[in-house]
């Protein structure tokens, strides 16, 4: 897709979204109304995805969202390698998810980069600050803890946190 198309297709009417709702204050109700807003700029979005203002997203194109999604105020979502986040996720305030890193030439950090998608599994949980690095799959109920660094896979049903995170305990399944 062109810079151009891209730009008036999905960053402008985005912007103009976020601008028109950021005098709203992060109810639930004004969550769910930018969340509906918001919901036909995406690759995929499901029913029930709330978001909270003053949200960053890059390539929205590129980024999935099933249903029941929260992402809460002040949060970096980066598309450029494809994010897919899964059913009934909270992405608590002032997080961060990249899907590319930067390339290194002649040990010096370069302009280009390398897309690496990242997708957030069903039923997780990122505490404030959290950071998910690219090619990271966070597994399926886990919990990231707040100013946690995610810069590997973990397995499903875990709580993690740390720089770089690790895992603290697995989480205790109510029947």
């Amino acid at each position: 897709m062109s810079k151009k198309k891209l730009f008036f297709r999905y960053v402008l009417p985005m912007h103009c979204i976020q601008l028109l709702t950021a005098w709203m204050p992060n109810t639930d109700i004004t969550t769910k109304i930018r969340g509906r807003l918001m919901r036909p700029f995406f690759k995929q979005c499901g029913s029930n995805f709330r978001i909270g203002a003053r949200v960053i997203i890059n390539r929205p194109d590129l980024i999935s969202i099933s249903d029941d999604v929260y992402i809460a105020h002040q949060c970096y979502l980066n598309g450029t390698g494809g994010l897919k986040i899964e059913r009934n996720v909270s992405v608590g305030p002032m997080c961060v998810i990249v899907t590319s890193k930067h390339v290194y030439e002649n040990g010096e950090v370069s302009m280009d980069y390398k897309p690496d998608g990242v997708v957030i599994g069903k039923g997780s949980w990122l505490a404030s600050h959290a950071v998910i690095n690219a090619g990271v799959t966070v597994a399926e109920g886990t919990t990231v803890g707040a100013n946690a660094v995610v810069t590997k896979n973990f397995e499903p049903h875990t709580i993690i946190g740390g720089v770089p995170a690790r895992v603290i305990r697995t989480q205790e399944t109510v029947l």
